[in-house]
């Protein structure tokens, strides 16, 4: 492993990535996994070269999490990364204390993986990493592909790649996002030890979900969102009555800012909006009926207004002159409790969909399908992920506890509507039947 010179480069946190640090434990902080599925074995040389090349292309990814007095930061890791052969449960939590990079390449058998910290990105820059990665990866080995609409390898990074857009959008004047207080129905179940992490992926033609989201008069994220929770709202039905049987659904999905603020930056820009299924009384609703309520909350939650007050809010708590002059451990204890209060307490399970991969067309003879997978969380045990390549839709499910019920009665949903799953997972891969 050879030493770079890199130590000298640091940069702040940007505003969102702050709450990561303060708020993690030892079973948790926060990484997730971008994966592609190629359909060849992996040859880890040529990997090793077009990683060797890349990371200069991303030098805000190759850094190691130091603390400072007010707060944390990022800076230069002094060693060269190296591509290992996975050979872990996903998601393994970096390790701060000795200084890891936030940042590890993997690989097995046919499969490149890439985890991250949400400490240095989110879903679109990682994306935006690994498939320059790729493409290097695949130059190197003789291919000729495009570049199409990635990163090029041999291009020098722009300043803009590195901006916090939060600081960028943020309006002092502006309103702020209210506070939400309640308390989201979970799933129960019993946990898997320390580090075990249960995964499924189901793969589905994305044509076929297409056609029942447009036939429902919905998005296909609205129609997910009204599966999921019609899912999830016939298992409270059948819980033992307690305060958690008596509490609404709520779906939280992550919003690349992107979309709605110009930017360029590789670094964190995104959002998330909860999307709720107030009711708890009745015990008849239909899917139709969920399915609306669920896509109706979440067009009234997804508009730039109410992402700006959410930028405006965030980064207004990192401005205030009182929170700036208290000690690190200090924000840590009060960004713990914010932590709990508004993100997994108010969540009852977390999805990320990353939409269709935009490659270059050669990527296609390559790459069977893309995989992104978000590692455990420290509140909520379920998270699902969703990511579309060459007409495939890949949803992965993550969990922490040993119950199948979501998957499987997601998977079945999806089938008894015509809709053929291919099933995998920790355990190998099978045909999902009724």
């Amino acid at each position: 492993m050879s030493r770079i010179d890199n130590t000298e480069e640091w940069f702040k946190l940007d505003n969102a990535s702050k709450i990561y640090p303060a708020t993690g434990n030892g079973r948790w902080n926060a990484v997730y996994r971008v994966c592609a599925v190629m359909k060849e074995r992996v040859d880890r040389e040529a990997l090793q070269q077009a990683l060797d090349v890349v990371i200069e292309r991303f030098p805000t990814y190759n850094v190691v999490l130091r603390r400072g007095f007010f707060w944390y930061f990022l800076q230069g890791a002094t060693l060269r990364p190296v591509v290992t052969r996975e050979k872990d449960y996903p998601c393994r939590k970096f390790d701060i204390m000795n200084r890891e990079p936030l940042f590890r390449v993997m690989y097995s058998g046919n499969r490149i993986m890439a985890e991250f910290s949400h400490c240095i990105s989110d879903g679109n820059g990682s994306v935006n990493f690994l498939n320059t990665l790729i493409l290097k990866y695949l130059h190197i080995l003789g291919k000729k592909v495009d570049r199409g609409p990635l990163l090029h390898y041999n291009d020098a990074p722009k300043e803009e790649e590195f901006e916090d857009s939060y600081s960028r959008y943020y309006d002092p004047k502006g309103e702020k996002s209210t506070l939400e207080n309640y308390s989201a129905y979970h799933l129960q179940g019993a946990k898997e030890l320390k580090g075990v992490v249960n995964v499924t992926h189901g793969e589905v033609n994305t044509k076929k979900l297409l056609e029942l989201s447009h036939s429902a008069g919905v998005t296909l994220n609205e129609y997910l969102l009204g599966v999921l929770a019609y899912v999830l709202y016939n298992k409270r039905k059948y819980d033992a009555v307690n305060k958690n049987s008596k509490r609404p659904i709520s779906v939280q999905y992550s919003v690349d800012l992107r979309n709605y603020f110009p930017s360029s930056t590789v670094r964190m820009f995104s959002s998330f909006v909860n999307t709720r299924l107030a009711e708890t009384s009745r015990t008849d609703m239909t899917f139709e009926e969920i399915l609306q309520a669920m896509a109706k909350d979440s067009r009234e939650k997804s508009t730039k207004e109410n992402f700006q007050k959410f930028i405006n809010s965030n980064f207004s708590f990192e401005r205030n002159w009182l929170i700036r002059i208290v000690p690190l451990s200090i924000k840590n204890f009060i960004m713990k409790i914010a932590y709990y209060n508004q993100a997994d307490r108010l969540s009852s399970l977390i999805i990320t969909n990353m939409g269709r991969m935009n490659t270059p067309a050669e990527f296609a003879d390559y790459i069977d399908r893309y995989e992104l997978i978000i590692g455990p969380q420290k509140y909520n045990n379920s998270t699902m992920t969703i990511c579309s390549f060459n007409n495939k839709t890949v949803f992965t499910f993550v969990k922490t506890i040993k119950s199948s019920y979501l998957e499987t009665e997601f998977f079945r949903f999806l089938q008894n509507k015509g809709v053929d799953v291919f099933v995998s997972g920790n355990n190998g891969g099978r045909k999902y039947v009724k």
